[in-house]
């Protein structure tokens, strides 16, 4: 891949990570539960750091024209500013509506990490090098993780009136 295009597909993949940090950060001031804004805070943490890695990865393309690891894309984090890349990124406009129940944001959610997988997916089938085509199978794995997580959560939600999360006790019965 071309270093224009690879730009150009690392800026789609920064594009939806920044869109997800604030999706779920507006999210997490629209749920009501306290459970359920910890839910949407681990994703905000977690689209940070694929960010980061994605920003790495810029820096890397911009700079020497080759992918690197996930590693050294992780290390090079820091030298884009993704202001830089989109100007308009503290512009953006809300993207659940001031209405919607905490089940509506999580099915918003689950749209959104599905569309972010079948991206990432369909990049990972055209990678053109071994680092280029575990950053995109990464950022897969990753967004079906915050799909089942995400469905969990809803499904969960929807039965019992109570938030999921993986990190809670349950009887052995249950699982």
């Amino acid at each position: 891949m071309d270093q224009e295009k690879a730009l150009a597909v690392l800026k789609q993949g920064m594009n939806t990570e920044f869109w997800g940090m604030r999706f779920y950060k507006r999210a997490v001031a629209r749920t009501k539960s306290e459970d359920g804004k910890r839910v949407f805070k681990s994703l905000v943490e977690e689209e940070s750091q694929h960010l980061d890695v994605l920003r790495g990865q810029y820096a890397a393309i911009s700079g020497q024209t080759k992918w690197v690891s996930l590693e050294e894309a992780r290390a090079l984090a820091d030298s884009v500013d993704t202001k830089d890349i989109f100007p308009q990124a503290d512009q953006a406009k809300t993207m659940i509506p001031a209405s919607a129940t905490d089940e509506e944001a999580l099915k918003l959610a689950l749209d959104f990490e599905q569309r972010g997988y079948d991206m990432y997916d369909r990049d990972a089938k055209e990678a053109t090098s071994p680092e280029e085509k575990a950053l995109w199978e990464f950022l897969a794995k990753a967004e079906n993780a915050h799909f089942t997580y995400l469905q969990k959560t809803l499904d969960f939600l929807s039965t019992n009136g109570t938030w999921y999360y993986d990190d809670r006790e349950l009887p052995i019965f249950y699982n």
